[in-house]
């Protein structure tokens, strides 16, 4: 009888656990207000410094619309007594403007499309490949990095005049083809890809550049989406290099042409067409940005994770 009370009162280990209850556990609750803490305290000190970068665009836009006379009026207006849309029409009609924008989108993507392409060939060169001098190379490269631009403007400006290539798009393209940064990035990134399969494809018969295309540049997505973000962006803001070689209407580009535009409107009443340019100047890298701080932020977090 004590034998059968204890069989029956001995639990049975093949028992399904019991159901979790809903909602988080009490050892939990201090550690999701903690994170709820430090979230509040994240966006209570970004949002006003997001605020303080949103209000300057919108400025910009504002005064665009506005009519001369109430740009610097004192006290300051936000709101134009009414939209002036002439101010978008007067770069076109002072300068060559549509011939700047098209050649900043011309030099942007040319210089974009090299750096993808040469970035991505050195990065898996030194992430993949095994030979002699590989790693003081990579560092040669690193160093460079620490070398300002404008010192080596001079030798560099008197090699493309030795070429013939001032003014030309081949002088304002080539010279920014590559650069450390852009290895460095994916050469990081490449290190995350397991070497079994790119073993694997070898076994199967593929070569090195069919190897790059069809596996390492589909998994690298991100990153060269973060670095065609960052050479673009750089590249059309840049000013004083193409200012160097290409000073001529048929190869300057948007930076130069502002800054010739702002030399030829001194005075408040060309303030409104130059802020309606540099709005103008400003949408395709504010559009690119949108449509790829996804695959940006992806990028950036997939090279950092890479120990």
């Amino acid at each position: 009888m004590t034998r059968h009370l204890a069989e029956r009162t001995r639990p049975d280990v093949s028992d399904p656990a019991p159901p979790p209850l809903d909602g988080p556990s009490p050892a939990d609750r201090p550690r999701r207000r903690r994170s709820t803490g430090r979230a509040a305290v994240l966006y209570g000190l970004l949002l006003p410094g997001g605020l303080v970068f949103a209000s300057v665009f919108v400025y910009a836009v504002l005064s665009a619309l506005k009519p001369a006379d109430e740009v610097l009026a004192s006290p300051m207006r936000w709101w134009p007594s009414h939209v002036v849309w002439s101010n978008f029409a007067k770069p076109f009609e002072q300068v060559p403007f549509g011939r700047y924008y098209l050649n900043s989108i011309v030099v942007g993507v040319a210089v974009t499309l090299l750096n993808v392409a040469t970035c991505t060939l050195a990065g898996y060169s030194f992430s993949k490949f095994a030979y002699r001098g590989r790693s003081l190379l990579f560092l040669i490269v690193l160093a460079t990095m620490m070398i300002p631009l404008e010192v080596i403007y001079v030798p560099l400006y008197a090699l493309v005049y030795d070429l013939h290539w001032v003014n030309s798009f081949a002088g304002l393209i080539v010279p920014a083809g590559t650069s450390a940064f852009g290895i460095l990035l994916m050469r990081q990134s490449i290190d995350g890809l397991p070497d079994e399969i790119l073993d694997a494809a070898r076994l199967d018969g593929a070569g090195e550049l069919r190897i790059l295309c069809r596996i390492v540049t589909p998994m690298m997505s991100a990153p060269i989406a973060a670095l065609a973000l960052i050479v673009f962006m750089a590249t059309w803001d840049s000013h004083l290099w193409p200012l160097l070689v290409g000073s001529d209407d048929q190869h300057r580009t948007l930076p130069v042409g502002l800054a010739a535009m702002q030399a030829d409107n001194a005075g408040t009443t060309g303030i409104p067409m130059l802020m309606a340019a540099a709005v103008m100047a400003l949408l395709p890298t504010l559009i690119l940005f949108v449509l790829l701080q996804r695959r940006f932020v992806q990028g950036m977090t997939m090279t950092a994770d890479v120990k």
